[in-house]
Formats: C-alpha cells, sequence, structure tokens
C-alpha cells in the first residue's frame, strides 16, 4: 500500500477564496498525510482562527500554526491600491481584519507555536517525505531556510501557486514578498509552480456557483458565505480556482503540462516581483505551461461536493 503524501498547506485565506478552496480540496481528496496548516501575511491570526474553523466543520483535527504577518521588506499596507485600502477595517488589535472573517471563527482555537518553528520541527522529523504547499506568500519558508539553513536538503519538494510566465505584472503572491520568492527558488530544493497563467483559466461558472449555493453541506455554505463576502468588498463576480490548481496537481500531475525552467525573481526597483528564466541557472523548477480545465474542475467539485 502506498503512504500517502505528507503535506503541509502554507496559506492567506481570508481575501481570495480559493485558499479556502484548497483547503476543503486538500482534505476531502482524503489524498494526503496532513501535518499541518500554517497561515501567512497580514493578521495571521484571523488566517489561523479561520483555517480551523473550517477543519473543525469538516469533522477533522489538524494543527494550525500562525506564521509571519510581515513579509521580509515590503510594507504590506501599501501594496494594495487607495481604493481598496480604504475599504479595509481593523480588528481588535489595530491589525488589518479579512473580509470574509465571521467573529464566531474566532470561537474555535488554533494551535499554540508559530508557523516557521512547526514547518522546521516537521521537515526534520520526517526528511525526504514532506511537500511544503505554498498558496501565499512565501515568507513563512524563506524565514524557515534562514533560520535553519539544515532543512532544505530535507525538503522534498515546494509545490506553489507562484509567480507566471509570459505576463507583464508580478502576481500576487510574489508581489507581496519578493525577497521570499527569492529565496525559495534559489534554495535548491525540488520545485514545481503553477503559475497565474495556467490557473487564470479555472474559473467557475454560473452552475458551478449555484452548485456551491444549493449545496447541503454546512461546509460549502460557510465558505460561500465567505466568498460573498470576498465579491462585495473586491466588487468581483466569479472565483478563479487558483490555489486548488496547485493542490491537485500533487494528485494528477496529469491535470497540467509542465517544462523544467530556471526560474528567479527580480528584486530591483524596476519590474520588481517579476518572475523570469534565468539562463545562469540550472534548470529545477517544473513550471506549468497548460491545463485540461474540464478535466480539473470535474475533479475539484467531484472531490469537494462529493455525496450531494
Amino acid at each position: 500500500m502506498n503512504k500517502l503524501p505528507k503535506i503541509i498547506l502554507d496559506n492567506d485565506i481570508g481575501d481570495d477564496i480559493d485558499d479556502a478552496f484548497a483547503l476543503l480540496l486538500m482534505l476531502e481528496s482524503k489524498q494526503f498525510d496532513v501535518l499541518g496548516v500554517t497561515t501567512v501575511f497580514r493578521n495571521t491570526r484571523q488566517r489561523a482562527h479561520m483555517c480551523k474553523y473550517l477543519i473543525k466543520s469538516l469533522g477533522r483535527d489538524v494543527p494550525v500554526y500562525a506564521g509571519c504577518d510581515y513579509p521580509i521588506i515590503s510594507d504590506p499596507e501599501k501594496l494594495n491600491t487607495d481604493e481598496i485600502r480604504a475599504r479595509e477595517k481593523r480588528d481588535q488589535y489595530g491589525m488589518y481584519q479579512l473580509p470574509q472573517w465571521d467573529p464566531k471563527m474566532e470561537e474555535v482555537p488554533y494551535d499554540e507555536g508559530n508557523a516557521v518553528d512547526f514547518i522546521i520541527d516537521m521537515v526534520h522529523k520526517y526528511p525526504h517525505e514532506v511537500i511544503l504547499c505554498g498558496i501565499g506568500p512565501l515568507t513563512n519558508f524563506a524565514i524557515a531556510i534562514r533560520k535553519d539553513p539544515t532543512i532544505t536538503p530535507l525538503i522534498k519538494e515546494f509545490r506553489l501557486m507562484s509567480g507566471g510566465m509570459g505576463i507583464n505584472f508580478a502576481e500576487w503572491n510574489v508581489f507581496c514578498d519578493p525577497e521570499a520568492s527569492y529565496i525559495v527558488y534559489n534554495s535548491g530544493v525540488p520545485t514545481t509552480a503553477i503559475g497565474i497563467h495556467t490557473t487564470c483559466k479555472t474559473g467557475l461558472s454560473e452552475n458551478d456557483i449555484h452548485e456551491l449555493k444549493t449545496s447541503k453541506s454546512k461546509t460549502i455554505s460557510t465558505v460561500y458565505e465567505m466568498m460573498m463576502k470576498w465579491f462585495e468588498h473586491y466588487k468581483f463576480s466569479a472565483p478563479v480556482m487558483h490555489d486548488p490548481l496547485a493542490v491537485a496537481t500533487i494528485i494528477k500531475p496529469e491535470l497540467c503540462t509542465f517544462e523544467k525552467r530556471a526560474i528567479n525573481i527580480e528584486l530591483g526597483p524596476t519590474n520588481r516581483g517579476f518572475m523570469f528564466v534565468d539562463d545562469k541557472k540550472q534548470a529545477l523548477t517544473n513550471v506549468s505551461m497548460d491545463v485540461d480545465v474540464r478535466a480539473f474542475l470535474d475533479f475539484f467539485k467531484g472531490t469537494i461536493l462529493k455525496g450531494e
């Protein structure tokens, strides 16, 4: 019997709804040995409560640790547009309040300790077995490497929703902390990057959204409510499954086609956060080139809506 892959999901749930769907997909697939979930970027406390709340609603018990609120250098308060910042609220601690936040989520405590130390501990406990799946800014992973460089040869793989090929902007997860992305992509760890040039094809249709709305699952109903808050806050009308695709390709790598590239991240003032192919490096990153959208959406919906 094959052992299930060990995974830590590092995420910034609470802004875009796709992190919540990625969490559901990971748990409901039953295809992972989930060591834990970690949160990153601007109010990791609320993000950790949110993850724990959803996990508990599924009847699961998975450790959740809050991680780094702040990027290595970037000022998170200056990353969004003035228009979006004007709509932001603050929690009782003066931190950015997540658009999808519900006070009832605070009733479910997350685990004591911090994400960076948890990542380091798990990689040492299970050398060459742990997939670090990052679907937010890569600050926690980068700080773990800087704090304990001995973990680098022990990480099985980075699986990332990160960057993009052939785009003329910095993808959000890289843009939020380019230095962290630079550290991860230059770590020498085998890396698979599912970029926005691929994930942008995975939008949900009106029929898909209706299926979520009419689901009998309490957890799906909660995520649907979170999605409606996200729509209202950012003036969006349809979700794109960027992050679930990164999780799904661990289970079903055939969902995407890949090419090996030597990836680096621009840190200078011009094109800061851009991903580019670096001819001076060895090609160590499997970069998604395309996706079988129908196969992915069938797998995604069939997994999170099973039994409906």
